[in-house]
């Protein structure tokens, strides 16, 4: 069975992803693309590979889930301490972000438009969409489709935030996560693989100054 992740995009989720070409390790600089690399984008530098896979292509923004200590739920109902180790999310994942204004819209008698008080930024909205595939470079040993599926479900597991890593997430100053809901879907015709959905808001800490009268 053959496929291609940007098929595989393409056909789950409607999305377009170019394929990139990953330069010489030897020079550090891209050679000439033709024939069957046509049309991809060439990544100038090397160092923008920040990891590779198993067959050596770049992975430009991996992203991890940040070991660390969370809480969660046990069968009992009570809130308890676990430890979790770090998790790169499948390779083949690609995330989109979304921010809405807090702003409060006034409208004029007579006029045209409204005026508008902005009062601060909503959280950050995260998609993640993605595939589980065969991985021999997953770096946890979460080489198999189903391993990657019972990993997941341990992280939507959590009652609380998640440490995330990653170029995108540090560009908008997303350091932690909190998950509102996954979706994993099976393929038709291709029974390895299995899409999944996370769907997040960005999580920050909010420190609170008590000043007491006392």
């Amino acid at each position: 069975m053959s496929y291609t992740i940007p098929n595989l995009f393409l056909d789950a989720f409607g999305l377009k992803v170019n394929q990139v070409y990953r330069p010489e390790l030897s020079t550090g600089n891209p050679d000439k693309p033709k024939g069957l690399f046509s049309g991809m984008e060439i990544a100038e530098n090397i160092n923008e590979s920040f990891d590779t896979s198993s067959r050596g292509t770049a992975i430009l923004f991996p992203i991890d889930f940040s070991e660390g200590n969370y809480k969660k739920y046990n069968d009992k109902g009570e809130l308890i301490n676990v430890n979790m180790g770090d998790f790169r999310l499948p390779i083949a994942s690609v995330v989109s972000f979304r921010r809405d204004k807090i702003m409060s819209q006034t409208k004029i008698n007579g006029g045209r438009g409204s005026v508008k008080e902005v009062y601060g930024f909503d959280d950050w909205q995260v998609t993640i969409n993605g595939f589980l595939i065969p991985d021999n470079s997953q770096k946890q040993g979460f080489t198999t489709p189903l391993k990657q599926e019972k990993e997941l479900v341990k992280w939507d597991n959590l009652a609380s935030s998640i440490e995330v890593f990653g170029e995108l997430f540090t560009l908008r100053r997303i350091t932690n996560l909190a998950i509102k809901g996954i979706t994993f879907e099976p393929m038709r015709g291709k029974p390895n693989i299995r899409t999944f959905t996370i769907n997040a808001l960005s999580d920050e800490s909010i420190e609170l100054n008590i000043k007491s009268g006392i």
